[in-house]
């Protein structure tokens, strides 16, 4: 996707033997983005049995609370990472203070986290997935 973005003036994104969304990279970006990507990595601990029901209930007060702040969508839940997908009208400096309170509130559960945009593969991944099974969507020129 890297080479697409710095080759290609214009891009045309196929689902189903149709095109889907038609434009510059940057123009399918904003069109079809859902905004900043931020994910947590959580500590790897060993958790014994009688811990483990502590550390599951921090950990989901954690999404809770994620959920609350940012009414955010969480996308993947692994065991040391959390991946949510926040809305694209927050500003920089009130996202990354509250995720700085929430590493401060949680530092045994929380050992870093990263933000970034969406990129062009995951706008591709997104609108693969939703117009699979509809073949007659129309193409949405950027």
């Amino acid at each position: 996707m890297d080479e697409m973005e710095v080759l290609c003036s214009r891009i045309a994104i196929m689902s189903g033997g149709c095109i889907v969304a038609l434009g510059s990279a940057l123009d399918l970006r904003l069109a079809h983005s859902s905004g900043y990507v931020v994910v947590f990595k959580l500590h790897r601990e060993e958790i014994t049995t009688d811990a483990a029901a502590s550390v599951k209930s921090r950990r989901d007060v954690l999404k809770e609370e994620m959920s609350r702040k940012f009414k955010c969508v969480l996308k993947e839940d692994h065991e040391i990472q959390l991946h949510y997908d926040l809305d694209k009208d927050i500003k920089y400096s009130d996202l990354f203070r509250s995720l700085e309170q929430l590493k401060q509130a949680y530092p045994d559960l929380i050992e870093d986290y990263w933000v970034s945009e969406t990129t062009l593969e995951e706008v591709f991944l997104s609108l693969a997935k939703t117009h699979h099974t509809d073949t007659n969507t129309p193409v949405t020129a950027s």
